[in-house]
């Protein structure tokens, strides 16, 4: 008998067991959904944040080939800025103070840069006036004009000419709004105000936090790292995005991991369930078994269930995930509240390659959920299953030990080994190991704890053969023939 000869049959078992125990289906689906959801939404936050992340970085650092960044947040002394624009290899060079600042409850990156050298180096952080016949054009040297994009305006809830405070570095100023940033992304909350202005409405006087160079052509970096102090790094689009990346990677890698955890959760929970569902219907697989199905006919069917079960799982994560990936976006930002990516807006971004690997990894943890179980089942002798309803394994089989054993040892030694490119790998492994030595090692310790010791054996013996004896009834004389006189005392 084969798989398609014998469809009937198993599609009524499967059938069968699903209209029984419908709630056992929808909660092995919904554990194989949280699992892909949670990975899947942690790949969207991390993969969307640093897409914008990136898009934010090279809108603040303009259209500068290099930028000289400050090491910390005080800044570098402004005599520097004559030195760079002196050097070797460079054009034009344009000062800039970075501030976060916020006006009301709205957040955003306030610049103050030398509007002529500006429009140089980083043309789009040049603020536009809006046209009309009250246009002013020393709007751009107003102190007190503040450029915003659209993305603030939103924001912050104002249009060109409205007045507001804006706070940043401890003060607060009133400024008046003289135009928008067209040059900037949309998405990026970004403020421009003229350089004076911010040195010294808010406290950085004699202070720069970076500068635009616009380097000639075939120029290298060289002699611009000759002249910087140590309070100054030279750097780039690309640069301070790596940097970034690997200041915020522990952090989703954990996540990652995390939502990996919930995942295999959700595979033992369908290997219980499948298991359960198995043990029940081991006589109707042994009587399919006598009438010709092979061992893989089994494996098979139950697989199938697997699979029914991890497209549904799966299916249902990845839209659940898309939402809770928007939801934590809108709520938390791009870092869930870590402070990786204060600034800016994120917005999300679908990864189809990222939901096919979770889809598969839902899938995965499904059948393989349910090849196990069907594997044990598939070696029991039919004629015993058919009179035995009890377990598949002997309970007289000793249960090993050793492979957990080994498993958790080599976990504890995973755990010493080093990171690997500044990350735990041999870490996660020693965490996995573990857990699945802990879970084979389960079965030998529920025996070793729930067995009788030797002495309550004995004495269980004892109070047995006890009772058969003060149970037992009297001991009759044997019968007597006919005619046969009682025997004399």
């Amino acid at each position: 008998m084969s798989l398609v000869s014998a469809r009937l049959a198993l599609g009524w078992l499967i059938g069968g067991e699903w209209r029984a125990h419908p709630a056992r289906l929808a909660l092995t689906a919904v554990a194989i959904a949280i699992g892909v959801a949670l990975g899947f939404a942690v790949h969207l936050v991390n993969g969307s944040a640093l897409t914008s992340f990136e898009g934010a970085l090279r809108t603040v650092n303009g259209s500068a080939d290099v930028q000289v960044n400050a090491t910390t947040p005080l800044g570098f002394d402004e005599a520097l800025y004559a030195r760079v624009s002196t050097a070797s290899g460079v054009a034009d060079a344009s000062p800039v103070v970075v501030l976060r600042a916020t006006a009301g409850k709205a957040r955003f990156t306030l610049l103050g840069l030398d509007v002529i050298r500006a429009a140089q180096v980083t043309p789009s952080l040049v603020g536009i006036a809006p046209a009309g016949i009250d246009r002013r054009t020393d709007d751009a040297f107003d102190e007190q004009a503040l450029f915003l994009s659209s993305a603030a305006m939103r924001a912050i809830g104002t249009k060109p000419g409205d007045r507001l405070t804006v706070a940043a570095n401890g003060r607060a100023t009133p400024l008046r709004i003289a135009g928008a940033l067209p040059g900037v992304a949309e998405g990026q909350a970004i403020g421009v105000v003229d350089i004076a202005t911010a040195q010294w409405r808010f406290g950085r006087l004699g202070r720069l936090d970076r500068i635009d160079v616009k380097q000639a052509d075939g120029a290298s970096t060289a002699a611009l790292a000759t002249i910087l102090p140590r309070d100054a790094t030279i750097g780039t689009s690309a640069s301070d995005a790596s940097r970034s990346d690997a200041l915020s990677r522990a952090y989703r890698v954990n996540l990652d991991m995390l939502a990996l955890v919930a995942l295999l959760t959700g595979g033992f929970l369908v290997f219980s369930a499948q298991s359960l569902s198995v043990a029940r219907r081991l006589r109707a697989f042994a009587l399919i078994r006598t009438l010709g199905l092979p061992r893989n006919g089994i494996v098979a069917t139950v697989a199938l269930e697997g699979l029914a079960i991890g497209v549904i799982g799966s299916s249902l994560g990845l839209l659940l995930g898309h939402a809770l990936a928007y939801a934590a976006l809108t709520r938390f930002g791009g870092d869930l509240g870590a402070g990786y990516f204060a600034d800016g807006s994120v917005r999300l971004t679908f990864a189809p390659a990222a939901a096919v690997g979770f889809f598969s990894l839902g899938l995965l943890a499904a059948v393989a959920g349910s090849v196990l179980p069907a594997r044990i089942a598939a070696r029991a002798a039919p004629a015993a299953a058919l009179r035995n309803a009890g377990d598949v394994i002997d309970p007289r089989t000793p249960v090993p030990w050793i492979p957990a054993a080994v498993l958790i040892a080599v976990g504890g030694v995973a755990a010493l080994l080093p990171a690997v490119g500044g990350l735990p790998l041999f870490g996660f492994a020693s965490m996995a190991l573990i857990l699945a030595g802990g879970i084979a090692g389960m079965p030998w310790l529920a025996r070793t704890l729930l067995s009788p010791s030797p002495a309550a054996l004995t004495a269980t013996s004892r109070q047995a053969s006890r009772f058969v004896i003060f149970t037992a009834p009297p001991a009759r004389p044997p019968p007597r023939c006919a005619g046969s006189s009682p025997v004399p005392r």
